[in-house]
């Protein structure tokens, strides 16, 4: 059980953090259910924390379907599919006045040598993010294509379904330096349920989101990847809600301006954590 133990920080550095990933493993949520459940959050006292609604390219017409016609919704849209579908997804999102667009998502796993193509044609949808996600290890050529005219921004998996598909702390380290040693903004996806770092029944070591978020700031002051994987390893909320206490709004900006946002199932979970550390505020 976490300890209340700090003060709030600027609100600025939770804003828009928690991107609605419902949809996906391990949540698996109906769509009319995370649908309803992400318009709940849209009204909540934490609504300034949440970001799109996340949905596979292939699902698109169902989540249409399921949408209320009353209902509008942020769309971050994650291509699990190519080529025609991936244009017929884009064509419907585009059709669909209850729908905004505001970024989408591809793996250069997927991609491959179409990655480049893929960003120049993406490039025609001037209000959506274009995130890259990038592999686990060999890093270079894919970040290569982040920045300038191409995709706006990395994504790096931090987790899964499996223990192995959870990165070590020298892999996330090794990506946030990277990353933040070429200015490159960046989202997370899988894997961060809680605040602080922490081994699950199920025998996963997660990566904690307060981890991440002092993580992203010892890379950017230019840290090597040992010393950032020791803030990752970091159990004990102490140390890390002192260092955040000490931000103020313009480190926090900082802060968010390399680690964009993270995807999420429960999109409460760390929010719930992050309350309990005193770090957010709960309206009474």
């Amino acid at each position: 059980m976490l300890d209340r133990v700090g003060r709030v920080v600027p609100r600025s550095l939770f804003a828009g953090l928690v991107d609605d990933a419902a949809l996906f493993p391990p949540g698996n949520a109906p769509m009319h259910s995370a649908l309803v459940e992400h318009a709940a959050h849209r009204t909540a006292w934490y609504s300034d924390v949440v970001g799109p609604f996340l949905c596979p390219a292939s699902r698109l017409d169902e989540m249409r379907a399921a949408l209320p016609p009353d209902q509008s919704v942020e769309l971050a849209l994650v291509f699990d599919v190519t080529g025609d579908q991936a244009h017929g997804a884009l064509r419907a999102a585009a059709s669909d006045q209850r729908v905004t667009l505001v970024a989408v998502e591809a793996a250069h796993a997927r991609l491959g040598d179409d990655a480049a193509a893929v960003s120049a044609n993406l490039a025609r949808l001037p209000g959506a993010t274009r995130f890259l996600e990038v592999p686990r290890t060999g890093l270079d050529a894919a970040l290569d294509l982040v920045g300038g005219s191409g995709w706006h921004a990395a994504k790096y998996r931090t987790g899964g379904t499996t223990p192995d598909a959870f990165p070590s702390e020298v892999e996330l380290a090794s990506f946030l330096v990277a990353a933040t040693t070429r200015a490159l903004p960046f989202k997370l996806t899988a894997g961060l349920h809680h605040a602080l770092r922490c081994s699950t029944d199920e025998g996963f070591e997660q990566h904690g989101v307060l981890n991440v978020l002092v993580a992203t700031r010892v890379a950017t002051a230019g840290a090597e990847a040992g010393d950032v994987a020791i803030v990752l390893a970091q159990r004990e909320s102490g140390p890390l809600v002192e260092l955040v206490q000490g931000w103020d709004a313009e480190t926090c900006t900082d802060v968010r301006r390399a680690f964009r946002s993270f995807g999420c199932c429960g999109v409460t979970d760390p929010i719930e954590d992050l309350v309990a550390l005193g770090l957010l505020d709960r309206p009474a």
